[in-house]
């Protein structure tokens, strides 16, 4: 396989998945859609809730946050 066929395949394949995400981002209904994001970093969304999949590194960034702020 060619790099120019190599750049169209995975061209195509964040086309389609660009796609299946508005599909499913029209598909949730409002009152299922949080109100915010909680993560800051994501590694992307639940294909049937919608909701986001936090990295390792979220987690752990969110958890120190949420430790300094039951230390005050």
């Amino acid at each position: 396989m060619s790099e120019k066929e190599a750049r169209e395949n995975l061209t195509n394949k964040r086309l389609k998945q660009v796609k299946a995400d508005i599909e499913q981002d029209s598909e949730i209904k409002e009152a299922h859609k949080p109100a915010s994001d909680i993560y800051s970093k994501t590694a992307g969304k639940d294909p049937e809730t919608g909701v986001e999949i936090p990295t390792e590194d979220a987690v752990e960034e969110a958890k120190e946050w949420v430790d300094n702020q039951n230390r005050r």
